[in-house]
């Protein structure tokens, strides 16, 4: 069903993350200004109102989607290290304790 949607990358960085809050909020702050300065200029309350929805809209358009240039800087991840299988369902300590018997012994 969702094979077509694999060429998107679906996740944004940390640094994209950080990117797309700082415009969200540069440019819903802006409208909000420039909206009050001429809604109270004009006394119109409806065109802060307006000023300011369509900044949100924008914002929304601009920091939502997850577009490309927000994931430009991947984690980079440890690779999995191999554990052993721990015999007999014991606990970690008693895993533990089981070693050292063993190396006291082998001496």
């Amino acid at each position: 069903m969702f094979e077509n949607l694999s060429i998107w990358k679906w996740h944004m960085d940390f640094v994209g993350q950080k990117h797309a809050e700082y415009l969200f909020r540069t440019i819903i702050t802006t409208c909000g200004f420039v909206g009050f300065i001429l809604g109270y200029v004009k006394e119109q309350f409806s065109i802060t109102i307006g000023l300011t929805l369509i900044g949100f809209f924008v914002s929304a358009l601009l920091t939502i989607p997850p577009w490309p240039i927000y994931a430009r800087n991947p984690l980079k991840w440890q690779k999995v290290k191999k554990v052993k299988k721990i015999e007999n369902n014991l606990t970690y300590d008693e895993y533990k304790e089981d070693k050292k018997k063993e190396k006291k012994k082998t001496k």
